[in-house]
Parts: C-alpha cells; sequence; structure tokens
C-alpha cells in the first residue's frame, strides 16, 4: 500500500513517513501540490495524505486537480493541518473531495485509523467525488477567500494585541518583540504563499502591494506599479477616476464584492477574477485601505459561456412559427389598448410618462417578434437575404 505525503514542513513529513512506515505502508513525499502531481502522474498511489497552506499549490488546488482527472479521482484524499482547523475548513475539504480531514497536532492512531476507513470506504465503492462545480463555483471559492481572508485579519489582530501588550509591558520587551516577529513572519509567509491573488489598495485606490501569485497572472512586479492607481494599471478601459473604499462595493467600475470582473494583464491579456474584499481599519476603527481576495477563474468562466452559447443555439433552433405570429399578435393587441389609453390620459399627467414607457417596451416586443418570424423563414428558405 503505497501513501503520498505532501507538506511543505520537512518536520512534519519526517514524523508522518516514520509513523506510516513502522505501520507498513510504503511512502513517496512531496513538499508541494505541483510536485505531488507529478508523482501521482507517474506511480501508482492508493491514498494521499495532504497539508493546505502550501506554496506553488495548496491542499485545495491540489485536491479540485486530482478530482478532475480521470485517473486520479478515485485516490482517497485526506487533510491534514495545523492551520485551517475551524469546522467551515473542514466542511470546505469535503466541498473539494476529500475523504476526512485531521488536525494538526494528530495522535498516531487517529491517523491510521482515518487511513483504514478511506481504505475501506474505496474497497466498498464509496468514494467523495464532488460533482462538477460550475454552478457553485462562486459559493465554494467565495467560502474559500473567506477562510483566507479570516486568516490575514486574525494575525493582523494578534499583532495589534501584542503590540498593547508592548506598550504596557515594558519589562517584557525583548519577549514581546520575539514573538511579534515571528507573527510578523508568519503573516508574510501566508501572504506570499497563498496560492490566490492578495491585494492591498490604500483609501484613493492606489496599488500598496500584491502577492507573488498576482504578479504571476498579471505579469506585474508589485515594484513596477506600486504608488499607482488600481484603474489606471489593471482596468485602464475605465479611465483614471478617484477611488473610495466605502464605495467600492457599490461601484461596477472598481473591484466587486463577490463578483467577476476583467483584468489586464501586462501583455494585453484579459483574465477573468472572482473578487473578495474587506476594508482595513487602524486601532481606532477609522478606514485605512482595502484587503481584496481573488481567484482567477479564466477558464470556467470561458467554459460556462461556451455551455451558455450551445444552450443558446439549441434553443433557438426551437423558435416556431406559431411563437412569433402568437407574440405579434399579443403586441398588436397592447397597441390598441395603448392607443386608447393616450386618447384619455392628459399628456402633462404623470402617468401619460408611465405609458410611453410602456409602449417602448411593447414597440420593442414587436420588433422582437419581427426577428423571429425573419429567423423562422430563413431557415426554411436558406436562400432568403
Amino acid at each position: 500500500m503505497k501513501i503520498l505525503i505532501v507538506d511543505d514542513d520537512l518536520s512534519n513529513l519526517s514524523l508522518m513517513n516514520a509513523v506510516l512506515t513502522n505501520n507498513g505502508y510504503e511512502v513517496r513525499q512531496a513538499t508541494n501540490g505541483e510536485k505531488a502531481l507529478e508523482i501521482l502522474r507517474s506511480e501508482n498511489i492508493n491514498v494521499i495524505i495532504s497539508d493546505i497552506l502550501m506554496p506553488v499549490m495548496d491542499g485545495y488546488h491540489l485536491c479540485q486537480e486530482c478530482k478532475a482527472d480521470n485517473n486520479l479521482k478515485n485516490i482517497p484524499f485526506i487533510f491534514c493541518s495545523g492551520t485551517y482547523t475551524d469546522k467551515k475548513d473542514e466542511n470546505l475539504s469535503l466541498k473539494f473531495g476529500a475523504e476526512a480531514f485531521i488536525t494538526k497536532p494528530f495522535h498516531n492512531e487517529q491517523l491510521l485509523t482515518t487511513i483504514s476507513k478511506a481504505i475501506e470506504n474505496f474497497s466498498n465503492g464509496r468514494i467523495n467525488i464532488p460533482e462538477s462545480l460550475n454552478n457553485d463555483d462562486k459559493g465554494v471559492y467565495k467560502l474559500y477567500s473567506e477562510r483566507l481572508i479570516h486568516k490575514l485579519e486574525e494575525k493582523m489582530l494578534d499583532l495589534d494585541k501584542e503590540k498593547m501588550a508592548l506598550e504596557m509591558e515594558v519589562a517584557e520587551r525583548r519577549k514581546v518583540e520575539e514573538r511579534l516577529r515571528k507573527s510578523r513572519n508568519f503573516s508574510e509567509s501566508l501572504f506570499n504563499a497563498a496560492p490566490g491573488i492578495v491585494l492591498i489598495l490604500d483609501t484613493e485606490g492606489r496599488i500598496v502591494r500584491f502577492n507573488p501569485y498576482m504578479e504571476m497572472v498579471s505579469g506585474y512586479s508589485v515594484n513596477d506599479v506600486r504608488g499607482q492607481y488600481w484603474t489606471d494599471v489593471f482596468s485602464p478601459e475605465n479611465g483614471s477616476k478617484n477611488f473610495s473604499v466605502d464605495s467600492s462595493s457599490n461601484s461596477s467600475e472598481e473591484i466587486p464584492m463577490g463578483n467577476i470582473s476583467s483584468i489586464v494583464t501586462k501583455t494585453g491579456e484579459k483574465r477573468e477574477i472572482m473578487w473578495f474584499d474587506s476594508t482595513l481599519k487602524d486601532e481606532k476603527g477609522k478606514t485605512i485601505g482595502l484587503l481584496a481576495v481573488g481567484q482567477d477563474i479564466t477558464r470556467q468562466v470561458k467554459m460556462q459561456k461556451e455551455n451558455l452559447q450551445a444552450k443558446t443555439h439549441a434553443a433557438m433552433a426551437n423558435f416556431s412559427e406559431d411563437f412569433a405570429r402568437e407574440l405579434d399578435e399579443l403586441t398588436a393587441g397592447m397597441m390598441e389598448n395603448i392607443s386608447l389609453l393616450e386618447t384619455e390620459i392628459d399628456p402633462e399627467d404623470k402617468k401619460a410618462g408611465y405609458l410611453g414607457k410602456i409602449k417602448k417596451s411593447v414597440d420593442r416586443a414587436k420588433k422582437l417578434a419581427s426577428r423571429l418570424d425573419l429567423k423562422n423563414k430563413e431557415k426554411k428558405n436558406p436562400a432568403i437575404e
């Protein structure tokens, strides 16, 4: 029985390797999701045990890649994490297709029991293979991004608390400074290793910083664009406009909350990004900027558009002459009634304006009926120009 363990912490790999080897398992090791995929595609692996927060490719994306691959989707996948330990993290893991979720530090018996149960379920044909996420992408990525934001904000809050402790406990300054340094290092590590876009803007919409993942997606180095307006660099078609953090979620031209928008990369390519943002505040509650987390879903959006186009073409093929005729008759009747109403309503009356809007809508419907009728005729006689 061959098990692949994936973790960027070498001490964790060593510990788990010892436990599994002593219990008769053959073990393969990888330090991130990309290296794990290389092993999975070259060897026969029976079980995957993976950490979640890792550089290059994290555990969630590794699981998603496995479940999307016909050759890998039936391999039992177990998450083992010491950073993502909340019940929401466990639920998200199951959505991505995991069989089980273990928190660190774990007991050896717990690990071995979980593996045995996963193998037993596999033998009985019970394997967690999530259905296509096309219709649920937004919900899953929203939960994923919210968890990432939560971790970042949690660490920022820890920094604030330790800063207060530093001011109050002067005698413990050196100890507190050491803890503060470790917290900052962890926050920086989380920021740099995040397998999604992490972006910080000031209150005017100028770029403060973004993580290496954003550099990879956009082609820009943060040093190239720091201090420039977000819209100027990544959304130039919207023009240079003043940015307000308080109104960003209400403006379709800025980073939307929980919606998809395009960015323009350094090469001029457009990438579709799903954004989730949160305002940054200082210790007095004053807004000092915007923290945005994004997922590159260009491929999913393209697939959805292609599916929508195929469905639209199929639906258009079913339009009939009866439908066009009925729509034409309906709009004709409505126009007659509108004409009667116009004779009864004073042009200065407010209702006359409403009636005018209705008349425009009916006129548009009538034009649609004519277009449908022409389409039907073209299908019957392709020679019609």
